[in-house]
């Protein structure tokens, strides 16, 4: 067993692929599976099943990956200690729901800069589900996504929780607040494509009273619900920090739901590998910062 089999090995893990794993590295399939082949040779165990969908890790797989893990970031550790690569300044690679770039991140960002000086970011917008993939991948650094999100390769941290409420079109009539969702049970309903969060909840809100949401159009942006909902297409249920802007001007009413019409949310990042430096201060001033934002 060297340090490159290692390699090989958690990149096939970590992309469920010989094929993803091998062009993520730039080399031959054939490598690969030859690489792979030997070590569960040597360690006497079967590492994948495998199909025609790819690869999926066996129990003793999962056991290597934890330990290939730490080696690797050993590894690199002890070349950026030696060659003095440590520095607080350098790219944070981070992932957001659309839901969050109105204001949350940009105020996290200034926050951070106003402490650590001058950063560069690289923001990276998407769905739950996305987010967790490019972070497992080791394609971002950090993401802030809805919540429960569970991967045996991830860390969670809860950070806020919101309140959620209903939008309508300005001239839509409602009775007093707050409203049971049910008495929206023959409304059409404008959401965000599958993979989102807010889509989940929708869903999870709706049943727990008793129906499905009527969908009629699935989005991917915060803007483009607000924009259909102003035109009569249609309610929404999202954030309310989202839309004050809008219903301070009249552009969309809204409506306190009855009940608890909350939805968690967190951060995620890559359990058992070490964070460059930039990446780690960053998410240490995350578990520090002072929940819910402002």
């Amino acid at each position: 067993m060297d340090l490159k089999q290692l390699e090989y090995f958690v990149a096939v893990a970590d992309h469920k692929s010989v094929t993803k794993g091998a062009a993520s590295l730039y080399v031959s399939q054939p490598t690969i599976s030859q690489q792979m082949k030997l070590l569960e040779a040597e360690l006497g165990r079967t590492l994948f099943v495998r199909s025609a969908n790819g690869v999926e890790l066996t129990d003793d797989g999962t056991r290597l990956l934890r330990y290939a893990l730490r080696i690797l970031q050993n590894v690199n550790d002890a070349k950026a200690e030696i060659q003095g690569a440590s520095s607080v300044h350098g790219t944070i690679a981070i992932g957001v729901l659309p839901t969050l770039t109105r204001s949350i991140l940009p105020t996290l960002m200034r926050g951070y800069q106003n402490l650590h000086g001058p950063s560069h970011f690289e923001v990276t917008e998407g769905s739950s589900q996305r987010l967790l993939k490019l972070i497992t991948a080791g394609d971002l650094h950090v993401a802030l996504v809805d919540l429960p999100l569970s991967d045996p390769l991830l860390a969670v941290e809860t950070l806020w929780t919101e309140e959620l409420i209903l939008i309508t079109p300005h001239a839509m009539h409602l009775p007093p607040s707050p409203i049971p969702l049910e008495a929206f049970r023959h409304h059409p309903f404008i959401t965000m494509e599958p993979g989102y969060g807010l889509r989940d909840v929708l869903f999870r809100l709706a049943q727990a009273h008793g129906f499905n949401p009527r969908i009629v159009y699935e989005l991917t942006s915060i803007g483009a619900i607000i924009g259909f909902v102003e035109q009569g297409f249609g309610v929404s249920v999202v954030p309310e920090r989202t839309v004050e802007l809008e219903i301070r001007s009249r552009q969309i009413s809204f409506s306190r739901l009855a009940g608890n019409n909350t939805r968690d949310l967190g951060m995620i990042w890559r359990a058992h590998r070490r964070l460059p430096d930039p990446a780690q201060s960053f998410l240490k001033f995350l578990k520090t910062y002072n929940w819910p934002p402002g």
